[in-house]
């Protein structure tokens, strides 16, 4: 499910309701909910992976929490200028924290994500998956005017499949990792 490009706001707009948001480190319980992420990333078994917080947002907290935790990691945001370059280089996870909702060209964007995976990488996806068709127009994530994309498990799965990725569910409901391997 997706709105239509009429229904979008602008950047401008975009950015300014993502002000509201208190998605500082100063806020325990965003840190909490970032560290489920992160606690992801720590059990995919990759060593010292290099990655990518695709969509780090203003404050790149995750990359931070990432880099307290020894891993390698560049924070990436378009909308507030962090690492303009970063898409040109190989990762071996690139992490999509509550972000592929807001993607305005689905396709192409999962696509330039596997570019940036080195071999045997993964896309870690975070995003909340929605309940009913029927109850679409009463969910909280819906009414966010920055949302674009809903996904239910089984788009989640056909999204991957655009990029030739395989789906794996993980113990929490959503998040997801993406991969080459069977």
């Amino acid at each position: 499910m997706f709105v239509p490009r009429e229904f979008w706001l602008d950047e401008d707009d975009e950015r300014a309701r993502y002000a509201h948001h208190d998605n500082s480190p100063a806020n325990e319980g965003y840190v909490k909910f970032l560290g489920q992420v992160a606690d992801v990333v720590a059990g995919l078994g990759v060593g010292r992976p290099r990655v990518l917080d695709f969509g780090s947002g203003e404050r790149a907290v995750l990359a931070d929490l990432l880099r307290q935790r020894g891993f390698d990691c560049v924070a990436y945001d378009p909308l507030y200028g962090k690492g303009t370059s970063a898409l040109r280089d190989r990762y071996d996870i690139v992490v999509s924290c509550e972000v592929i909702e807001h993607l305005r060209n689905l396709r192409a964007e999962i696509l330039s994500l596997k570019e940036c995976l080195g071999p045997r990488g993964r896309i870690v996806v975070r995003t909340q998956c929605y309940p009913s068709v029927a109850d679409m127009t009463s969910w909280w994530y819906a009414r966010d005017a920055t949302h674009l994309n809903f996904f239910s498990e089984q788009t989640l799965e056909y999204a991957s499949g655009l990029c030739g990725l395989r789906c794996l569910r993980t113990t929490r409901p959503d998040i997801f990792v993406w991969t080459s391997e069977t």
